[in-house]
């Protein structure tokens, strides 16, 4: 009997696709990114385990298709491959999963609209897929520790022997000239002085050195002068700004959640300037790591005070990107929690843990009871006020007493009750003129809106006399092609049947409009008596009528946004009676005086803290739904151990931060010092910075890496001691020219034959042109008051950086709102962990330099500088060289001069004769490479 139901579906199921479009048999297009592989495992291979193998896995394969695996999925059905990354839109996967034809799957209902997004965005970035799907499972059961090097013990090695005794500055230089005279290559030759200065001050501080530093530096002969010159720039409070953005690119710091709402968070500044504080007192990293997972669990420095330096430090956990709109409350919370063990494990272990969610690691020796057993420490971690709420809210923790802080609450309680008890005053007054004049013509205005659609009527608002605004967003809500399984009988319906369908929707959504506006009616009454009564006022009710996908979703859809019966806010005291327009007039006075005579808003800050301990079990497939074994809280057992003990009490936070930060963890320290190596050098000792796993690259100097990571842990976990180490050494002041015999031998440079040449990033490029003629707002920390309010979402939260001259560390960063600047010159990611920038060179930064205000106002405020500052043309040539370059011009000064001479005067009242000219010349050197680029 269920061999013959078998048949039969998989027979329907093969006559169903053999309507839709053919698409020849594609090869696999494979994932070439960790950023492409994480997207594919978390967002869209627990879709087909969870919704899709059961009817097309590997133990069947109806109408002979396997969505479980590459060959499978790219082979298709009998009718072809189900996705064709050339013409995405047209993909059959889309067409069923978004229920647009005859072909409707999954079969027991549609997907989420989030795993629909999910899947299009997949197809549109090209369906890419593993590049490895059938690799064995790694994961050890004995808790032996298999042969990753990442996973062995940290050696200390002995700098080797060389024979270039003079090369060697510190020890770094002879493991790097030991690699060298073994390949038979020497190293570059020194770099000039004044490239050095430019090299350290870009290097620690982000910015140009300045005439007074080029002079000074210029004239120390001295063999120390290097040293100096390193301790003066670690001593200054620029220091901890360039080397904290560092740490912020690996954090994702952002000051949105981004996703659906993207959110203002206002109190995430105050994260960024702790991590700038961090750097700047030379916080031992391993009190960093600690204080950044755990620091709310941790002491204060003075008995009986609040740890607001702790608590500010789990912002760390915090500040990740939140889908606060999903409707899925379970997802969003281990969405986050995925988002968060993600971030931790590639921060702070260079491993890409969370692969792991759905399956067993793929390459690396991480279990997807691993995976569980760390996830169930941050699911027991506090990360949202509610959860539970339509649009989840973000947690903030007080800085301040408690006693002090339920004070401010309870106010805060009451006076949100009273803006939620005006809007539903307002949305009943807007129910009401929707119920008397809108409901009763909704059938007059779906048919109309049908008839224009399928016949081309335009005459059909006049005939009905509907409202032709009404009629037009009827037309628009009622396009063909959109996921809306309620709409499925009208969109089935016959002419001669439109009306009694219509009549339906009608009744449909007027008992759905009566029983919300009771709802409200109810909920309002209960906290105008709680508001009197100075109690906390019941949460306002959550819309749940009938399932989000049947009359609750028509509902929803026709009466908000830009809904067909929504009506516009600046339409709607328009149409309220005379009595709720007083009523809200009134209730509008008294909110007020409340919020003048409310207390102060107390310090706050984004951060996490103990919740409830969670019982955790595998997801089986990475879905919440599926729920299987339970696991205790531990760390991975290739790194662990399999006999550890499980953490009993609390979340686990304190404890993963005491193992992260021991001495003996073989990946913190290595994963720290590789990055301090590519934040100076350009590329890591490992390149794979934020992988050390199997899949990552292997150490171009393993015992170097090794010999760091040991100094830097007996130095006390100090980064300005490493610093010191890297920048004294001859390696580190190397020139970045190299032979053409260099270049062939070690063309990558992995050998560190020389220099790397790198580009100035986007906040050091806008910082110098403002440092130029002393613009630069040297002010440290705080919050812009940008005009942004703390509660608005993105797609109208934007910012010009060209409106402030603060250094771009502390621009307002929402997540799915960056400045065209930023995108422009490779910001990092925001919404993930970015272990390096991209480095582009295209020409709209060509055309950047040379046509945007910001560039112009620049280069006229230098020139009004180099005027002023000599009548001698020669005199004012050198000087704008050494202000924008850090050099003087060399030979052929005299084309430059006849340049500024020959060039027409401007427009503005008062110019000097020569003043537009001097601004054209600093103009070229402000977009020429020299200036861009650091050797």
């Amino acid at each position: 009997m269920q061999s013959w139901i078998v048949n039969m579906l998989s027979a329907l199921v093969a006559a169903l696709l053999a309507t839709s479009p053919v698409f020849a048999q594609v090869e696999p297009v494979f994932a070439t990114s960790q950023s492409e592989i994480d997207f594919f495992e978390n967002s869209i291979r627990p879709i087909f385990a969870v919704e899709c193998a059961g009817c097309h896995g590997a133990q069947l394969q109806m109408a002979d298709l396997n969505l479980t695996t590459a060959e499978g999925f790219f082979k298709g059905s009998a009718r072809g491959a189900i996705v064709d990354p050339e013409r995405p839109a047209e993909s059959v996967l889309l067409q069923v999963v978004g229920h647009q034809g005859k072909v409707k799957m999954p079969p027991p209902g549609p997907l989420s609209p989030e795993n629909v997004s999910a899947l299009g965005k997949w197809v549109e970035m090209g369906a890419p897929w593993p590049s490895d799907d059938s690799a064995a499972v790694v994961a050890p059961s004995d808790g032996a520790k298999p042969g990753l090097w990442a996973f062995q013990p940290v050696k200390d090695h002995e700098p080797p022997k060389v024979a270039d005794q003079d090369w060697v500055r510190t020890p770094i230089d002879r493991f790097i000239l030991a690699r060298l005279e073994d390949k038979d290559v020497r190293p570059s030759a020194p770099a000039e002085k004044l490239q050095l200065l430019r090299r350290a001050k870009f290097d620690l501080h982000g910015l140009p050195p300045s005439e007074q530093e080029i002079e000074e530096f210029l004239s120390d002969t001295a063999p120390e002068a290097m040293a100096r010159l390193v301790d003066r720039l670690l001593a200054s409070p620029r220091y901890g700004e360039k080397w904290g953005r560092h740490w912020l690119d690996v954090a994702r710091y952002a000051d949105s959640t981004g996703l659906d709402e993207d959110y203002r968070l206002p109190h995430s500044w105050r994260y960024r300037d702790y991590v700038v504080d961090a750097f700047n007192r030379d916080l031992p990293f391993d009190q960093f790591v600690r204080e950044q997972l755990a620091g709310d669990l941790m002491p204060a420095d003075e008995p009986g005070d609040i740890n607001t330096r702790g608590i500010i430090a789990t912002g760390f956990l915090a500040l990740g990107v939140k889908p606060l709109a999903q409707q899925d409350k379970m997802q969003v919370v281990y969405d986050v929690v995925d988002e968060q063990l993600d971030t931790v494990s590639k921060a702070f272990m260079g491993m890409t843990v969370t692969c792991a969610r759905c399956h067993d690691h793929k390459f690396d020796p991480i279990s997807t009871k691993d995976y569980y057993s760390m996830a169930s420490i941050f699911a027991s971690t506090k990360s949202f006020e509610d959860a539970e709420s339509f649009v989840s809210e973000v947690y903030f923790a007080a800085l301040v007493e408690p006693e002090i802080y339920e004070v401010y609450r309870k106010e805060q309680e009451r006076l949100k009750a009273r803006r939620y008890s005006i809007e539903s005053i307002r949305d009943l007054g807007v129910a009401d003129y929707v119920q008397r004049t809108l409901i009763p013509r909704l059938p007059d205005y779906m048919i109309a809106a049908r008839q224009v659609r399928e016949d081309g009527v335009p005459t059909a608002a006049a005939r009905a006399e509907l409202d032709e605004g009404v009629l037009q967003a009827w037309i628009e809500y009622l396009k063909p092609g959109q996921f809306r399984p309620y709409l499925d009988k009208w969109e089935r319906a016959k002419p001669s049947e439109w009306l009694a369908a219509a009549e339906e929707y009608r009744e449909l959504y007027a008992t759905t409009s009566q029983w919300w506006s009771t709802e409200l009616k109810s909920w309002g009454a209960e906290a105008e008596e709680a508001i009197r009564a100075g109690d906390d006022a019941p949460d306002k009710p959550a819309f749940d009528r009938g399932g989000m996908e049947l009359e609750g979703r028509f509902f929803l859809e026709v009466s908000s946004g830009e809904g067909p019966f929504s009506v516009a806010k600046e339409d709607r005291e328009s149409i309220l009676s005379d009595g709720v327009r007083a009523r809200l007039t009134s209730l509008s006075e008294e909110l007020e005086a409340w919020t003048k005579a409310a207390p102060p808003e107390p310090p706050l800050a984004c951060a996490i803290a103990e919740g409830e301990p969670v019982d955790q079990s595998v997801f089986v497939g990475g879905s919440h739904k599926n729920p299987g074994e339970t696991v205790p809280k531990h760390f991975p057992v290739a790194l662990r151990g399999a006999w550890q003990s499980p953490i009993e009490s609390g979340s686990g936070r304190k404890e993963l931060a005491d193992w992260l930060a021991s001495p003996d963890h073989p990946l913190t320290a290595r994963v720290y010092v590789n990055r301090v190596w590519q934040w100076h050098f350009g590329e890591g000792l490992v390149r794979s910075s934020n992988n050390f796993g199997s899949t990552g690259e292997q150490p171009t100097h393993p015992e170097l890496l090794d010999y760091l990571a040991k100094r830097f842990v007996e130095s006390g976990w100090s980064t300005k001691a490493l610093h010191r180490m890297i920048m004294l050494s001859s390696a580190y002041q190397m020139s970045s020219q190299s032979s053409e015999a260099v270049s062939e031998a070690d063309p990558e440079n992995r050998l560190w034959s020389h220099f790397l040449r790198r580009r100035l990033t986007v906040e050091e490029m806008r910082d110098s042109l403002l440092a130029l003629d002393g613009s630069l707002d040297l002010t440290m920390g705080g919050r812009i008051d940008d005009g942004l309010k703390k509660d608005e979402y993105g797609p109208d939260a934007t910012f010009n950086p060209d409106s402030v001259s603060r250094r771009t560390l502390y621009l307002p960063l929402v997540r799915n709102k960056l400045p065209s600047l930023y995108r422009l010159f490779d910001f990092a990611d925001a919404g993930a962990s970015s272990a390096r920038r991209n480095e582009s060179n295209i020409a709209p930064q060509a055309l950047y330099a040379m046509n945007s205000d910001f560039v112009k106002s620049r280069a006229y405020a230098l020139a009004e500088i180099v005027v002023r500052g000599s009548e001698d043309d020669a005199e004012r040539l050198e000087r704008a060289y050494r202000l924008i370059l850090g050099r003087a011009p060399g030979g052929g000064a005299e084309p430059s001069i006849e340049y500024v001479r020959s060039y027409p005067a401007g427009d503005a009242e008062g110019e000097s004769t020569h003043l537009a000219g001097w601004a054209s010349l600093c103009r070229i050197l402000m977009a020429s490479n020299e200036f861009h680029y650091v050797d």
